[in-house]
């Protein structure tokens, strides 16, 4: 049985695994099953093209973080905008959004001084 006992991740979480059928992903956790020890994970990435955008099972003990660089450019952000449109996460398109803006009139006012 897994144990969930070392397990710190949260629905939202970027990770990186593989699921039950043993397919490669990147996606988010949707949801998390302590008593089943698994995981609901929306695919944004696979190496099987039919999952992209579906939501898969895998266990705790075959998924990962996935771990990200700081969003300071503007071509990093406007992949992530990319993903959050194809997710549908309203809530991070205008957090990614703003960032965007707030780095775009950071560079501005370098080039005008």
């Amino acid at each position: 049985m897994t144990t969930l006992l070392h397990f710190n991740m949260q629905d939202g979480d970027w990770v990186k695994g593989k699921t039950i059928n043993d397919e490669l992903f990147h996606g988010y956790i949707e949801s998390i099953h302590p008593v089943e020890g698994t995981v609901k994970v929306r695919i944004i990435q696979s190496d099987n093209q039919l999952n992209i955008g579906k939501v898969s099972d895998s266990t705790v003990d075959r998924i990962q973080p996935l771990y990200t660089e700081p969003l300071d450019h503007e071509g990093q952000i406007l992949n992530c905008i990319d993903l959050a449109l194809s997710s549908r996460d309203k809530k991070w398109f205008m957090e990614l959004t703003h960032i965007l803006k707030r780095i775009q009139t950071e560079k501005n006012n370098k080039s005008a001084s």
